[in-house]
This record gives C-alpha cells, sequence and structure tokens, in this order.
C-alpha cells in the first residue's frame, strides 16, 4: 500500500465554470485539496472580486493547496502572484517559463524564501505551446536548472500527461529527479483524448505512486488535471479519484 496521499484538482479541469460553479460542483466531489488556476480568481481581479472570491473559497470545504500555472515571460512579474498565493493559504506556486531564463529562477528562489512557499516548475508539451524551448519539456531540462539552483523550495511540478505526450517517461522523471518533486498533476494521454484522466491511457498510476513512494518526499497532494469536454468534467473527476484510490489500495 503507498502512502496515504491527499488527493485534489486543479481548478482548470473546470475550465469553462465560474468560480462559483466551480465551487458549487466540488461541494460533493471526493476530493479535498484544491489547487486554483488564476482563470478564477487571480491577483489580476479586482479587489470585490478576490474578497468575495476568497470567502468563497474560505466557506468551501476545501483547501487551497497550491495557486498556478503561473505563465512568466521575464522577470518582475512573479511578485504578485506569491503574494495572492500567500493570501490563500497556498502552499506552493506552479510556474511555467523558458528554461533559459536564469533571472527569472533567481526570482523565483528569493521570493519562495521570502513568503515560505515551494516552486514547482510545471512540464509542457506540444499540445500547448509550438515553441518547446519556451517550456520545460524533458528531464534535462529540468534537470539543468534545479542542478544549478539546488534550494529546498525549488522544484518540479510534474504533469505526466505532458511528459508522455513527449514520449518521456513519467517512472523516468520520478527515477532522475524524485528528491526534487514537490508538486504532482496526475494526468494522462490516450488514444481517446490527448488529455485523460489518470489511467485511462498510457499511465499506469499504481506504478508511478509506488515509485514517488520509493524516490520522492511529496507533502503536496496528488492532484488531479485534465482538460476534456466541459460536459464530462465532473463525472470524469470522479473516475480520476476512484482510479488514483484504486492505486493508492494496491
Amino acid at each position: 500500500m503507498s502512502r496515504d496521499y491527499d488527493i485534489g484538482v486543479q481548478s482548470v479541469v473546470f475550465k469553462d465554470f465560474s468560480l462559483t460553479e466551480l465551487l458549487d460542483e466540488l461541494d460533493d466531489a471526493p476530493v479535498t485539496r484544491l489547487e486554483l488556476w488564476g482563470q478564477h480568481l487571480s491577483p489580476e481581479h479586482d479587489e470585490p472580486t478576490v474578497a468575495a472570491g476568497l470567502d468563497a473559497v474560505a466557506a468551501a470545504d476545501l483547501t487551497v493547496c497550491g495557486y498556478g500555472v503561473v505563465d512568466l515571460e521575464e522577470p518582475g512579474q512573479a511578485r504578485e502572484h506569491f503574494r495572492f498565493a500567500d493570501r490563500l493559504g497556498a502552499e506552493y506556486v506552479t510556474v511555467n517559463y523558458p528554461p533559459a531564463a536564469d533571472a527569472i529562477t533567481e526570482e523565483l528562489v528569493d521570493l519562495a524564501d521570502e513568503f515560505g512557499l515551494d516552486v514547482g516548475i510545471h512540464n509542457y508539451s506540444s499540445v500547448h505551446h509550438d515553441d518547446l524551448s519556451r517550456v520545460f519539456s524533458t528531464i534535462d531540462d529540468a534537470r539543468s536548472v534545479l542542478d544549478r539552483y539546488d534550494h529546498d523550495r525549488l522544484g518540479l511540478c510534474v504533469d505526466t500527461g505532458h511528459f508522455l505526450v513527449e514520449d518521456v517517461t513519467p517512472a523516468d522523471v520520478v527515477r532522475d529527479l524524485g528528491d526534487r518533486i514537490n508538486s504532482c498533476h496526475l494526468k494522462d494521454t490516450s488514444e481517446a483524448e490527448i488529455e485523460d484522466v489518470p489511467g485511462a491511457g498510457q499511465l499506469d498510476v499504481a506504478s508511478f505512486v509506488g515509485l514517488l513512494d520509493d524516490h520522492a518526499h511529496l507533502d503536496a497532494p496528488l492532484v488531479v488535471e485534465y482538460e476534456l469536454p466541459q460536459d464530462r468534467a465532473p463525472d470524469a473527476l470522479r473516475e480520476a479519484v476512484d482510479s488514483v484510490r484504486t492505486a493508492l489500495d494496491d
């Protein structure tokens, strides 16, 4: 039996839903943790909207574990997002930026210390990005930065689905970078859907979680993420959580 991980959901799963609609859908959903996507609530919203949103999240039977994925193009853009994540009570921020942008990495390390938040570098694939030089898409992309910036709050948010799309085996990622994994997006890819629920395609969830047990020290929840047709989102979440719970019990 694997460690007793919490199970969460990335709010992008309900990307066409308002924050209120999202929280309503999660009211009786089998998850306890939420990674909040900026389209649902962010520092770019006006203060009355943010205040109302924070009240709604606080009233929900959920704990905000993280905030992101924050897209960064240059230094100076991250601070407001870290301040907002701190206001949410999040434990980590997931980020996306060009791997060669050392100035951004240095800023992220400083902000992690200042706000006491972990930073999860999120990998992407050709599903959402035409120019892979602008994102982390390989093990070497992540290792090159994490080796140069050996900081206990800077790590990898391993997105299993995006690695699979790029023919990168998630098991190899965990074996190579397990001690730097600080967050996780469980996603799959299948013949039916380029982004699918974990366990529906190539991802062996039980094996992957077992490797996390062996090679990582993950305190964050296993966060379910996918972008499927929105009419399927609620039922797919229950299917995904069932798949993850079965894997945890194996």
